[in-house]
């Protein structure tokens, strides 16, 4: 079966979502002495803390989904809830100002809606849903 435009636009979602921590990981280490210098909060440790758990979950995310693994799906509600969740959560605790909130507000909304169609689209669900076009039956109907 050919994969869905559905399940392509969110193995690209989340290939953009895992490419953008391995960056910042890559960022926060090859910077570590100029971020622990002028003290930014909440420092280097964290920057790559995070980075690292979204690269790491974001590819275990992108692998299940090119497996076809029947879990996937779930998997992927998490990661994106939880990376929405991680990055507002960062956003109104960490950052000091955000003059643009409404913006960002309204761009996480098209996004969350966009996966949301794109996660419950028919041809999606029975994308991850099929069985294997070579898998054995019994075809013995007698019961004895």
């Amino acid at each position: 079966m050919k994969r869905p435009f559905a399940v392509t636009s969110l193995l690209f979602a989340v290939l953009c979502l895992t490419a953008w921590s391995a960056i910042r990981l890559y960022a926060s280490i090859v910077n570590w002495n100029l971020l622990t210098e002028f003290a930014s909060r909440p420092g280097p440790i964290y920057i790559a803390a995070t980075a690292s758990f979204w690269t790491l979950s974001g590819l275990a995310t992108w692998t299940a989904l090119r497996r076809r693994n029947p879990r996937s799906r779930t998997y992927l509600a998490i990661y994106v809830l939880g990376y929405t969740f991680w990055w507002w959560a960062d956003r109104l605790l960490l950052q000091i100002a955000s003059p643009n909130w409404p913006f960002a507000l309204g761009l996480t909304i098209l996004l969350l809606s966009v996966a949301a169609l794109d996660l419950f689209n028919k041809k999606a669900i029975s994308y991850f849903c099929q069985r294997e076009r070579h898998e054995q039956t019994n075809t013995n109907q007698d019961t004895a």
